[in-house]
């Protein structure tokens, strides 16, 4: 709302109601350096300060408690020159809260959590930490050397390069402030996006809710915002060990960059906390992240060059063919020098507590065994030989996850992301997923690949040195196919998780817009995000609403609407 209002009007209202009991508002906004923020209570106005020691974004001030309720405005000259549109319900003398200018709610209380279907794997003990409020939107605001940052941004495809800044976190509830983080550039397809996504890493004194690392998720190939929250939220739903997920606004210096998905990365002091209870003490191995972009050999795709991908069709081709089928981080057997698995794609993420290097004896030993087992029916007196090399549970749970949500990015579609642990209290492997931008409707290839009735036909399933060899052991094979129907009935459906992505829609309706309309820190470079703004025939991806990636409709093949995805795979997996 756009007003003009006489200044020395209002300081005279301020200075009448100065024996009105007070309470200190605070609210976040970023504003020209001309102007202020104020709040009004009861018709007046009364003007509030940035001149705080955590960030210039947060303005803070004393008023009397509203009896009506309250609105911030934007003052600039002696006028108001914006009122928020909504009156926020009068606030508490003893709960004072830090709003967010533009918003009408600090807690979306319409947001239902997925239900739990499976208890964690008996390997985990995860501290119970605030990071993830997911009804909530905090915001992170780094500041320091612009020089330094616009050269990181301006050479985005560089992995050497690392910004020391410092950061406020402001959510409702806590204010907390960081010196000398270390910001980089992250992510490997989506670095090639002009949205970018970031890596955060806090001094060794430091923590935010129990982590030191933490990642900024652009979400920049997902029209719907929601694939990472959702596919974080099921993993956590079937006790699978991985990144929680929630949101945040984010700023550097004097620039508003965007929505962004806050995720755990995958580091040393989450091992501990979610194996060990946060515990310093505690004893573990090795965990790896398989990797399709080095140590390969062999492989059936190469990256196309963005200068020959002249259309669409190009491009489908290409997609369509990509599937990494003789991967050497598919779990293969390559043989016995112990080099060829260290070579890069099984990459190291956490390295063995007890200092020593990490040991690629253990894939080798499980490779060579899985390669061992039989291709034809066997009986179920061969579980205790799989049991004693890998929790077969995790390995169930995580691939039927694949295949439920479609994942191409995963095991069987790229033989990339996935997470092998070190169990060695068991001397055996541990399963699991992290990364689902490129996974229900979206794929680095031809989605309708990974949508059909018949699991066995799923991309990789039958070409990854895995699944022919487990599938053939009955308990394994009921496990796996209970597993995929537990999935569909009871989580992955338009009744369940259909009713999670109308209430995201609602709740991140006005920060996606705000996010569209922001200027990008980086260039577009990517062949799929070129692709789908050719589809779609706009210039940039703001001009795609958040309705489009959510209930569609879907004009392509590698980027569908959530909906209609949903739709689609739980009626194709509902037999099970």
């Amino acid at each position: 709302m756009k007003i003009s209002t006489v200044f020395p009007f209002l300081i005279l209202r301020l200075v009448t109601s100065a024996y009105s009991i007070s309470i200190q508002y605070s609210v976040i906004s970023l504003i020209s350096k001309n102007q202020n923020i104020g709040v009004i209570v009861d018709d007046h106005v009364y003007p509030l300060s940035n001149n705080n020691e955590a960030t210039p974004l947060l303005h803070r001030g004393q008023a009397p408690i509203s009896s009506t309720g309250y609105k911030y405005a934007i003052i600039s000259s002696h006028q108001v020159l914006d009122i928020e549109n909504f009156t926020r319900p009068c606030p508490s003398e003893n709960i004072q809260t830090n709003d967010y200018y533009g918003r009408s709610w600090n807690s979306y209380h319409n947001l239902t959590r997925l239900p739990t279907l499976l208890p964690p794997l008996d390997i985990m003990d995860r501290i119970q930490s605030d990071l993830h409020i997911e009804n909530e939107i905090p915001t992170i605001h780094l500041y320091g050397n612009q020089t330094r940052i616009d050269y990181m941004h301006h050479h985005q495809d560089d992995k050497t390069v690392r910004v020391k800044l410092n950061m406020a976190y402001i959510s409702p509830k806590d204010i907390k402030i960081y010196k000398e983080i270390t910001l980089s550039v992250s992510g490997m397809s989506t670095r090639n996006m002009d949205k970018l996504s970031y890596k955060l890493k806090l001094a060794k004194t430091q923590d935010l809710y129990g982590y030191r690392r933490i990642k900024l998720r652009s979400m920049a190939y997902d029209l719907s915002y929601m694939r990472e929250n959702l596919g974080y939220g099921i993993t956590e739903s079937i006790g699978l060990p991985s990144s929680g997920h929630s949101y945040v606004r984010v700023y550097i210096n004097d620039q508003a960059i965007g929505l962004f998905g806050l995720t755990e990365h995958i580091k040393g002091d989450w091992v501990k906390n979610v194996f060990g209870h946060g515990s310093k003490d505690y004893k573990h191995g090795t965990l790896y992240i398989a990797d399709i972009n080095t140590g390969q050999r062999n492989t059936t795709q190469e990256k196309p060059p963005h200068a020959f991908l002249k259309n669409q069709t190009q491009l489908l081709n290409i997609l369509n063919k990509a599937k990494h089928e003789n991967a050497t981080s598919s779990l293969s057997y390559l043989g016995s020098d112990l080099s060829a698995y260290g070579a890069g794609q099984y990459s190291v993420k956490v390295k063995p507590s007890d200092g020593n290097k990490a040991n690629f004896a253990c894939i080798m030993d499980l490779t060579k065994f899985i390669q061992s087992q039989p291709n034809k029916p066997v009986s179920n007196s061969v579980v205790p030989l799989w049991t004693d090399k890998m929790d077969v549970d995790s390995f169930l749970r995580g691939l039927a996850l694949e295949i439920v949500i479609s994942s191409s990015d995963g095991y069987f579609g790229m033989a990339n992301n996935f997470i092998l642990f070190q169990d060695v209290q068991h001397n055996r492997m541990v399963f699991s997923e992290q990364d689902f931008d490129t996974t229900m409707g979206v794929g680095g290839y031809n989605i309708s690949l990974t949508m059909g009735k018949d699991y066995t036909q799923f991309p990789g399933f039958q070409t990854r040195a895995l699944m022919p060899r487990l599938m053939q052991v009955p308990r394994f094979k009921q496990q796996f196919e209970f597993y995929l129907g537990e999935f569909v009935k009871k989580l992955v459906n338009p009744h369940i998780l259909g009713r999670r992505i109308d209430q995201l829609f609602q709740m991140l309706s006005e920060d996606v817009a705000w996010d569209r309309s922001l200027p990008r820190m980086g260039q577009n470079l990517s062949p799929i995000g070129a692709l789908i703004l050719e589809i779609y025939n706009v210039s940039s991806m703001s001009e795609l609403p958040l309705s489009l990636g959510v209930y569609g409709p879907t004009a392509n093949n590698i980027s569908m609407a959530l909906h209609d995805w949903l739709s689609l795979r739980s009626s194709n997996l509902w037999r099970f």
